[in-house]
């Protein structure tokens, strides 16, 4: 069985690196906006259902300005520690189908000055308030919530940032707090579950088996846009 499992586990890293090596890069997030975007909305087109991604079976696709995603640094977590935020690596951009926004498409940095397709998803919601934003776009990935940061006010862009915050704007130091509040209430909820729950559960999983799951799973997005291409060839 322990053969058996390094062989799989081999096998699987060998399927993630080779989904790597043949998935497209780039040198900047721009450049790959503009040679990638198009031909990953319209493989969705015509290989899956469209109405599962806001679309339609038009090809008239089109996008929207290119905007760095910004995250919350671990200052923001401290009460001690002014807020800053910080760049995810990821840029994102709105996908037009017939000029009306329908979803969100994104590349991010997989390494340093090599850039890969990272989402296709967001949702229609996001899509249509990117043409607002006029500051910095952030993300609160825990919350799904999407803001737009301008002058020391983030203005909610989406329903579930709406109500993080519990209204349309939000000062950064309100904002920090919230965070502050929200990883303690989580924190707490966490040491309760794993308090209440140590005397009754036991892990048998060996951690190899973790280890292979995991392996799976970080290879299946790249494994999936190498068999489009495959597909559409």
């Amino acid at each position: 069985m322990r053969h058996l499992t390094t062989f799989a586990l081999a096998g699987a890293f060998t399927l993630v690196a080779t989904s790597a090596a043949a998935a497209p890069t780039e040198r900047s997030a721009e450049r790959f906006a503009e040679k990638h975007f198009e031909s990953i909305v319209l493989d969705h087109i015509e290989g899956d259902d469209p109405s599962n991604y806001h679309l339609t079976e038009s090809r008239a696709i089109s996008f929207g300005s290119l905007h760095e995603v910004m995250i919350a640094a671990q200052s923001c977590y401290s009460s001690d520690e002014m807020c800053t935020f910080v760049s995810s690596k990821e840029y994102v951009s709105a996908v037009l189908q017939d000029g009306e926004p329908r979803n969100v498409i994104g590349t991010y940095e997989q390494e340093p000055g090599l850039f890969a397709f990272s989402t296709f998803g967001y949702g229609q919601e996001l899509a249509t308030a990117l043409s607002d934003v006029s500051g910095s776009l952030v993300h609160s990935a825990s919350e799904n919530a999407w803001f737009d940061y301008e002058g020391k006010t983030l203005t909610a862009l989406t329903t579930d940032a709406k109500r993080f915050i519990g209204g349309d704007t939000i000062t950064l130091e309100m904002y920090q707090k919230r965070l502050v509040e929200t990883r303690s209430n989580t924190q707490s909820s966490a040491e309760d579950a794993l308090t209440s729950g140590s005397s009754d559960v036991q892990t048998k999983e060996p951690k190899s088996y973790w280890m292979l799951g995991l392996a799976l799973l970080a290879g299946l997005p790249l494994g999936y846009l190498l068999y489009r291409r495959r597909a559409n060839k």
